[in-house]
């Protein structure tokens, strides 16, 4: 009988593979190079040289496989699985990636989201389990997210919503990567954190991060700030304290928008520990709505680099059977 699930994770950098079983079974996770200079066809050929290599190694076939998921960078729309323009896959214009993988693998294939998919896969397998409605920012050079209402993933009517990032939170703000002023990402990713510590250091605060970074500003790291906080630099702390309260600004706006019981953190920056999450979990409780506020667990996910690749999977089961 056919219970697998396929789950693929498709980067700029690496193609990454997993067999599943309908009951969370994890039984294999292959990554290999996505290839991705070598045009359309070649990633094509490595994703699906992932699906069986990850069959060959349990000894099944695509026979035992209901169904794939696909984990693409946007912009596209999941509804035609047709993938518009992805910045980090060269050459790529409105590739119908869900009939093309369709084809080559003989399942029925869907596609989504990238940050939409980690999201699922800590609410399927992860620090979400046994929630109904949560929240996931992902946090690190930008700020990404996903959102799940009553059990399904929020899309909107155009394949873009939840991008939490872009939750404007100060109007007359940094200009955000995207062109507009103010946005979460301009402060609450890695690259405000960086900004904000510049702009200190830049008037003049006294700090070991001037000799961590040898005096050169640009190239102050998260790392550094974080050891430099641990170490007892009270400046790196602040900046950390800092960029926490506008991701516990933002978060309190979400908590008030969809009453989760779960808003999870991933990505390289909760690696901040403590003083960047209590500044989080602080903040959002302030400016929460009491009942909502006290409800929602702020957490870390626990599935790593894997939630992308098991949330593909677990959206290939809902998808199948939604069908």
């Amino acid at each position: 009988m056919s219970d697998l699930l396929i789950g693929i994770d498709l980067g700029g950098t690496n193609v990454r593979t997993a067999l599943v079983s309908r009951d969370k079974d994890v039984l294999r996770i292959d990554s290999r190079p996505t290839n991705a200079h070598a045009g359309l066809d070649a990633v094509l050929d490595v994703m699906a040289e992932g699906v069986h290599a990850v069959l060959h190694e349990e000894r099944l076939t695509i026979a035992n496989v209901l169904a794939a998921g696909i984990g693409a960078p946007g912009p596209m729309n999941p509804q035609t699985g047709v993938v518009f323009s992805p910045p980090n896959l060269p050459g790529w214009k409105d590739v119908p990636l869900a009939d093309a993988m369709s084809e080559r693998l003989g399942i029925p294939c869907f596609v989504d989201n990238d940050a939409n998919l980690a999201c699922y896969g800590e609410f399927w397998m992860g620090a979400a389990q046994g929630c109904e409605n949560v929240c996931l920012l992902t946090l690190g050079t930008g700020v990404g997210g996903g959102i799940i209402v009553n059990g399904k993933l929020l899309r909107g009517v155009d394949g873009t919503a939840a991008e939490i990032g872009h939750m404007i939170v100060n109007r007359d703000g940094r200009r955000c990567g995207c062109g507009t002023h103010g946005c979460l990402e301009a402060y609450g990713s890695v690259t405000g954190l960086l900004q904000t510590a510049r702009e200190g250091m830049e008037q003049g605060e006294t700090t070991t991060l001037t000799e961590r970074c040898s005096g050169d500003l640009l190239s102050i790291t998260g790392q550094m700030i974080s050891e430099a906080a641990d170490a007892g630099d009270a400046y790196a702390r602040s900046v950390l304290e800092d960029t926490g309260v506008w991701l516990g600004v933002a978060i309190a706006s979400l908590i008030n928008l969809f009453n989760p019981e779960r808003v999870v953190l991933a990505g390289g920056m909760t690696e901040a520990g403590d003083v960047l999450l209590d500044a989080i979990r602080n903040r959002a409780r302030q400016d929460a709505f009491e009942v909502p506020g006290a409800r929602a667990e702020i957490v870390v996910a626990t599935l790593a680099q894997d939630a992308g690749v098991l949330g593909a999977a677990g959206v290939a089961l809902d998808r199948y059977e939604s069908a």
